[in-house]
């Protein structure tokens, strides 16, 4: 008898899944056909393909998981007659409901579209956090709120029926109680690579909406059980952004500039740069910032002739400005660019309701406000993070990622993680030559994505066989070895290479431009046991360029120490003298920088100085033995990094107060 129930659900589970996909499916074809401008129609019509594909796997997704409950139900009940009993009466109506569940969801959501231009997102929440009873009353005004009801409960019947009657179809033959538990193992495996969403390496997540340089088609990939869901994570990931106290940031502040602080408020932190270089207003430069995955120090001390693993950086390195004593602020990719973008040291910001705030600390602002196109390319996927949406609220005219480089280039050919550097290099020569020759200046950011695991050089480039010493086998033994080990030495100097070739493009074709390239953040899975080398664990090159008329008062002094907070500000002085911006780090290239946020660099775990470091988790500071090399040995601080580590080791705790103030405000 349980058998012949189970060969009754074995019908009903199929059309269930179908109709499922089909609803979704039938809600983003309306979206795209009432909601997007014809205009983008055109312009975007290489994608459509794309959007409707990849919609198609959130569907399949989102239907298996509504799929597996009913599944896993049925098949727990046939532990006994009467619980397979109880269930075959409930299944029916189960599905009925899940489907018009489903349906309320997919309408609520075009009509949610309609008034917002965007599907279901963290403010739909605002039902029961804000006047539920406004709410409710602007619902009922603006929604055919009776119509959508009774369409729904008249889907629900229908869907019924439909179940009802799928019951009813026969089989060529009943199965036996072997073949009953092989359907059932293979629903559940089916539904395993349903809900996975992916065959291959990665599931699919919300990255994976990013079909197109359109906002507006990516917007459309979810369907609605997918957005609310994204939705409520957003929620969740704001929950921990409580108020905090000026008096909290009073101590911060006074701690940190070594002197009573007036007032708490963040005003007092815009600054105008050093004014004196008359070349800028004759020729304002244009700016290019590479940010290069994995980029660390440690690697880069293993350079030599032989191998050349700068390739064609190494003439730049050799004859610009190069700062070594300079570490990364963040130990990941999202933790650095947060921290870049408006100097957040929460690495969700982006996919919270905070990320829709004002930003004073916003890294865009300054070339905003001066009138520069401002671009973000990375070679990886825009949707990483929720970037893409992120940084056009931050201002970016121009998001390009691996979908807009493929669409450029038909021989870029996206591997795990996206296509090869070379293509972004390439795009941001085109955009910097463009405004040379415009005279309209831009603003180029760049994410780098090649040298990241798994590490595979693109073709056609030819591997090179790296003669490694048994002592510097031993010591990336925890990296990788053998021929894995050769293959992150290939992939690493291909990055650098490319960098290379990228700044000696652009010295030619664009030569009004301030270049700058650093690394998001040490490679990591090397391992750093000693205390000593607690420094070299998070080292990161700064490279500078700056073309010899925009020179004017700055002085290269590679002694100085550094991080990530000292980038945009030395950026800022060199290309925007005279103007305001939101400051956290220093000026490098000032002839004697002064102030709080100089004569250090910050990551969480370290603080350097010019005499040594000091460790932010063992309390205890390294004297530079070797300063190129960043190698240490414990000592008693000097009188001169005693007075900046009593400041600068509570430059985290002001950096949470500061995001928090920002986004969640002040306590009441």
């Amino acid at each position: 008898m349980k058998t012949k129930r189970f060969n009754g659900w074995l019908r009903q589970w199929p059309g269930f899944w179908l109709l499922a996909v089909a609803v979704q499916s039938a809600g983003r074809l309306a979206l795209y056909a009432w909601f997007v401008d014809e205009t983008v129609k055109q312009s975007y019509r290489q994608d459509v393909a794309a959007l409707f594909l990849k919609g198609l796997q959130f569907d399949a997704k989102t239907a298996s998981i509504l799929t597996a409950l009913p599944v896993l139900l049925g098949l727990s009940s046939l532990v006994s007659e009467r619980s397979a009993r109880l269930f075959d009466r409930i299944h029916a109506g189960l599905l009925a409901a899940l489907a018009a569940v489903l349906a309320a969801l997919t309408l609520g959501n075009v009509y949610y579209f309609k008034t917002y231009e965007r599907q279901f997102d963290v403010f739909v929440f605002g039902l029961a956090e804000e006047d539920t009873r406004a709410v409710l009353a602007t619902m009922w005004h603006d929604y055919p709120v009776l119509r959508g009801v009774a369409a729904v409960l008249v889907s629900a019947w229908i869907f019924a029926r439909l179940f009802a009657w799928l019951r009813t179809l026969c089989l060529p033959e009943t199965p036996s109680r072997k073949q009953a538990v092989c359907a059932g193992v293979l629903a559940v495996l089916a539904l395993a690579v349903g809900i996975r969403g992916s065959v291959g390496k990665f599931p699919l997540r919300q990255s994976a909406a990013q079909i197109s340089a359109s906002p507006k088609l990516n917007g459309l990939v979810a369907n609605a059980p997918t957005a609310l869901d994204w939705a409520r994570k957003e929620r969740q990931n704001s929950s921990g952004l409580t108020p905090v106290s000026d008096s909290d940031g009073l101590a911060l502040i006074s701690r940190l500039s070594g002197k009573k602080a007036e007032s708490a408020d963040l005003a007092q932190f815009y600054r105008a740069g050093p004014s004196e270089n008359a070349a800028v207003p004759a020729k304002r430069p244009n700016v290019a910032l590479a940010v290069m995955e994995s980029m660390g120090s440690h690697l880069l001390q293993s350079d030599n002739p032989e191998r050349d693993l700068l390739g064609r950086l190494k003439t730049h390195f050799d004859q610009d400005w190069l700062y070594t004593k300079f570490v990364s602020e963040g130990d990941g990719t999202s933790d650095s660019l947060h921290r870049f973008f408006v100097r957040s040291p929460i690495l969700n910001l982006s996919q919270s309701a905070a990320k829709c705030k004002n930003f004073p600390s916003n890294m865009f602002r300054p070339y905003l406000d001066a009138g520069y196109q401002v671009v973000y390319i990375t070679s990886g996927n825009g949707g990483w993070r929720d970037f893409d949406s992120f940084l056009r609220h931050l201002g970016v005219h121009e998001v390009a990622d691996e979908n807009t480089l493929k669409a450029r280039y038909p021989e870029a050919k996206s591997a795990t993680w996206g296509v090869p550097d070379e293509f972004m290099f390439r795009y941001a020569a085109e955009k910097l030559e463009a405004a040379e020759k415009s005279g309209k200046p831009v603003f180029v950011m760049m994410m780098s994505i090649t040298n990241h695991p798994p590490y595979r050089l693109p073709p056609p480039h030819q591997p090179r066989d790296f003669k490694l010493t048994a002592t510097e086998k031993q010591r990336f033994a925890a990296l990788a070895q053998g021929t894995e080990l050769n293959e992150i030495f290939n992939t690493f100097r291909y990055a650098n290479d490319q960098l290379g070739a990228f700044v000696g493009d652009v010295k030619q074709r664009a030569p009004h431009t301030i270049i700058a390239a650093t690394g998001d953040h040490n490679m990591r899975a090397i391992g750093y046991p000693k205390p000593q080398e607690n420094a070299l664990g998070h080292a990161v090159p700064f490279y500078l360029y700056v073309p010899p008329e925009y020179h004017a008062r700055a002085e290269y002094h590679p002694e100085r120490a550094g991080s990530h907070k000292d980038i945009l500000p030395t950026l800022y002085g060199l290309s925007l003298p005279g103007k305001p911006y939101y400051q956290n780090g220093c000026n490098l290239t000032e002839p004697k920088p002064q102030g709080m946020w100089c004569g250090w660099g910050y990551n969480r775990e370290v603080l350097l100085t010019e005499g040594g470091f000091y460790g932010l988790a063992d309390k205890k500071f390294y004297r530079w033995t070797n300063a190129e090399t960043l190698s240490a040995e414990a000592a008693a601080p000097d009188e001169a990094s005693k007075s900046v580590i009593s400041r600068a080791e509570v430059y985290g705790d002001f950096l949470d107060w500061q995001i928090r103030k920002m986004v969640s405000g002040v306590k009441k």
